[in-house]
């Protein structure tokens, strides 16, 4: 190997593994998988658990390939577009008391776009071949927080990063590290575990609440939108509150995952099926009784 390689991929790997994405999945992961372990609401395949481990180890690599460009792109475009009308750290607190309230309000306004972001995904057979990996997990654990594929965080930035920084002054850099605990809560929120938050449901989503979105269930489809208030769930009528013990299966029928190379495939596979379908539905149908008059 090249000996000036060497700076370069030590480089690279540093910043790989300091990633804000590696750090929240080692900090989160092991007490949760405690927890899943005492209070699971299903068991589990351990093949599930080691399948969401490499997900995660190989897509660490691909997100450090990838994030500069995206970081890049979207930096250009908050440059270009990001008036910031109202600031979020004018909010009357200083200190910590201060950066956390921005943090909050700033999440809050986050999962506004995050939710039609989300719907938007959903609602669109061609964006949800991109989602569908993230919803294909027939065993839902904390695991399932960080399996998404990189398209669709590619696309992040267009719906909800650039016109968050459009509409408001984003909190400082100093409060940057406030900033991961809502991305944290995720692994929470996906969690294979007993937990609902009672009368207090509405204040944040619970493993319970957001499990009916991954759902298998018919009445369950299109519901539960938002990564972390239900309120925009309650505004715009896609709240389902699931009964006491009401803890479905997850996944997607017909859809199976069990290796690195069905995930990066998985939406290109679906867009295939659809161009298919495409030249199948604009083919002449076929001659029936002989030749045409």
């Amino acid at each position: 190997m090249d000996q000036a390689l060497l700076p370069i991929l030590a480089d690279n790997l540093k910043r790989i593994v300091t990633s804000d994405y590696v750090l929240m999945t080692l900090v989160m992961v092991p007490p949760l998988f405690l927890v899943e372990w005492i209070f699971r609401a299903h068991r589990e395949s351990w093949r599930h658990y080691r399948f969401g481990l490499s997900f995660f180890v190989a897509n660490a690599f691909v997100l450090g390939i990838v994030a500069p460009t995206i970081n890049y792109f979207t930096a250009s475009g908050i440059k270009a577009f990001g008036f910031g009308l109202i600031d979020l750290r004018s909010l009357g607190l200083g200190g910590v008391g201060g950066s956390a309230l921005a943090v909050l309000v700033s999440t809050f306004i986050l999962d506004f776009f995050y939710y039609w972001f989300h719907r938007a995904f959903h609602r669109s057979r061609l964006l949800w071949q991109m989602h569908l990996l993230h919803h294909s997990d027939e065993n839902m654990n904390m695991l399932t927080a960080q399996r998404g594929h990189i398209l669709e965080g590619m696309f992040a930035p267009i719906f909800i990063t650039i016109p968050m920084a459009f509409l408001f002054e984003l909190p400082a850099v100093e409060i940057a590290v406030l900033s991961l605990v809502p991305q944290m809560y995720q692994f929470l929120a996906h969690s294979n575990i007993r937990l609902g938050y009672g009368p207090l449901w509405w204040l944040i989503i619970s493993p319970d609440y957001h499990r009916i979105h991954h759902s298998i269930e018919r009445e369950h489809v299109d519901r539960n939108f938002t990564n972390w208030f239900p309120i925009w769930d309650i505004l715009f009528g896609t709240v389902y509150l699931p009964e006491k013990g009401e803890r479905p299966k997850t996944g997607v029928a017909g859809v199976e995952v069990d290796t690195l190379a069905d995930a990066y495939l998985l939406p290109f596979k679906g867009w295939a099926q659809m161009h298919r379908e495409y030249l199948s539905s604009r083919a002449p149908p076929a001659d029936i009784g002989g030749e045409k008059p």
